[in-house]
């Protein structure tokens, strides 16, 4: 993939992650998020300021802000009541998105060790995890002495995402 291929694809990633987020999102967390290494968050910043730059060229009602060194997408303020009464309230917490994404980013074709996302995440996300497992978004299995986490078809339904086209898998 070329430099031009690549940061259009990431730009579409920073993007679908801002869209998803209901807080800001620091730097650190999209380069985890987009997979580029932590010594290319310069990459990752000069994308994400080109798309928040995107944003504001269209002149619609969404906007790319930046608050405390975190990137943030929402509606413009003059448009906030338009949206009041159709917008519904996310149905997963913060770290709820976190741990899923971190687990759809990283299950490849057998699954995540679950104490690899412990590891990334901290022992809070057990909580997580068993929310999600709940909810249907994610499954738990045992593997040998692991437990290995995969996302559900309910995932790919609900966030409209078909990793199998998008990587070849």
């Amino acid at each position: 993939m070329d430099g031009a291929d690549e940061s259009t694809e990431t730009k579409k990633k920073i993007e679908a992650i801002l869209f998803m987020s209901p807080d800001p999102v620091s730097l650190q967390m999209l380069s985890a998020l987009v997979g580029v290494q932590p010594m290319r968050h310069n990459f990752v910043k000069e994308c994400a300021e080109q798309l928040r730059d995107e944003y504001a060229q269209r002149g619609g009602a969404v906007e790319i802000t930046v608050e405390d060194n975190a990137y943030i997408m929402k509606i413009k303020g003059e448009y906030a009541g338009v949206v009041s009464k159709v917008a519904k309230s996310l149905e997963l917490s913060k770290g709820e998105l976190k741990v899923l994404a971190f687990v759809a980013k990283k299950e490849g074709k057998s699954g995540l060790v679950q104490s690899s996302l412990i590891r990334a995440l901290g022992s809070g996300s057990y909580d997580h995890i068993h929310s999600l497992i709940e909810q249907k978004f994610i499954n738990k299995r045992k593997n040998g002495r692991n437990w290995l986490l995969n996302t559900t078809p309910k995932f790919k339904e609900y966030f409209n995402v078909n990793f199998d086209a998008a990587s070849g898998q």
